[in-house]
């Protein structure tokens, strides 16, 4: 029985013996904490100390360890939330988090999503179907050139369209001017088409440009923007989810160093709970049968955590990309449900005419949805 007021953290560890995966796990719940010597640890820091709650086999030479921390460790702070269940540890080996809990308590604190599942559905006006997302690239184009993508998306039925994670502020297409042509682009075709698609910036410059970039965006209308958590810091995410003004995507960029099956975090905790805690309102992850190796069972723990309760926090849309065929996608909202978000890119852009290869996608997820 796990105490729910407590950080409860799980770990699968690589060890010879039970014995040595016992020092091993004590030695972690050190280290994350106190980081001095067992024998070493004042009175007033003992009940900092993590506690080994259970221990058992997970394979050969391999146990998984049940770890509860107090939440007072973290305070309210989101970096010191990812230092406790993976910091130190990280620069060691044979270790990966493989399940996270956290009390109400310390959710509580947190702001998390600001527009999850329904506020987009809200935005974009769309009820029932999974929405469609499509990006604009590559990186050389010209701001112009981008926004007549943008416009072919939109116009196509795209339910957002976002940036490539790679467009910062390059010479063939400055910030401003991208952004400021990509959301009239969108707002033409929804114009047009009677639409509501969405434009999200991306923004990769720095943290000394965001918050100008940002109101920057806003006032030009758009609604949200994508982030890469593991780039800009997971904090720096939760500070703009804060602000409640923005619709979050979060983009995958760099979590592949975490994602490693003896080392590192589990897909669905770093993107099912971290990236949602943080306030992400639609978590982009590398789906099954794509360009990265990930299994259908870890795409279906992602997309179950993203969606299931957590304290007051939202539920949040996943994201399968990185390599969604669009012929494929009815099939993946079998496995995943309606209440699913597709990235589609490469197989939209090798039809060429992207607004007749956008109308069919759409229209092919709208037939698959209601039957």
């Amino acid at each position: 029985m796990t105490d729910p007021s407590r950080i409860w953290a799980e770990y699968v560890l690589a060890a010879p013996s039970r014995r040595a995966a016992l020092a091993k796990a004590r030695d972690m719940t050190v280290e994350q904490t106190v980081e001095v010597p067992a024998q070493c640890v004042p009175p007033p820091s003992q009940p900092m100390v993590g506690t080994v709650e259970r221990l058992e086999r997970a394979g050969a030479s391999r146990w998984r360890a049940s770890c509860s921390y107090d939440p007072a460790i973290i305070g309210d702070s989101v970096p010191q939330l990812f230092n406790l269940l993976f910091g130190n540890i990280s620069m060691q080996q044979g270790i990966r988090l493989v399940d996270v809990k956290l009390p109400e308590s310390l959710l509580n604190r947190f702001p998390g999503p600001a527009f999850g599942i329904e506020g987009l559905r809200q935005l974009c006006g769309v009820r029932g179907r999974p929405l469609v997302c499509a990006a604009a690239k590559p990186i050389g184009l010209s701001s112009a050139q981008l926004a007549r993508i943008c416009y072919q998306f939109a116009a196509g039925g795209a339910d957002l369209v976002k940036d490539d994670h790679g467009l910062a502020s390059q010479e063939a297409a400055p910030f401003g001017e991208r952004v400021a042509r990509c959301q009239e682009a969108v707002a033409e075709a929804n114009q047009q088409t009677g639409g509501r698609a969405l434009y999200f910036p991306s923004l990769s410059r720095g943290a000394g440009e965001l918050w100008e970039d940002l109101e920057y965006a806003r006032s030009l209308g758009c609604r949200g923007v994508l982030l890469s958590p593991m780039l800009l810091g997971p904090d720096t995410v939760r500070a703009v989810a804060a602000r409640r003004d923005w619709a979050i995507l979060s983009h995958p960029s760099f979590t592949g160093t975490l994602l490693q099956r003896r080392h590192g975090v589990a897909p669905e905790v770093l993107f099912g709970v971290l990236f949602r805690v943080i306030g992400s309102d639609g978590v982009i992850y590398p789906n099954a049968g794509g360009r990265f190796p990930i299994s259908l069972a870890s795409c279906r723990a992602i997309n179950q955590r993203l969606r299931a309760p957590l304290g007051r926090l939202r539920a949040v849309f996943p994201v399968a990309g990185g390599g969604v065929d669009a012929e494929r996608v009815p099939y993946w909202i079998r496995q995943y449900g309606n209440d699913t978000m597709f990235l589609v890119g490469s197989s939209l852009y090798a039809q060429r005419d992207l607004r007749a290869a956008t109308a069919r996608l759409v229209d092919s997820i709208r037939r698959s949805s209601d039957g």
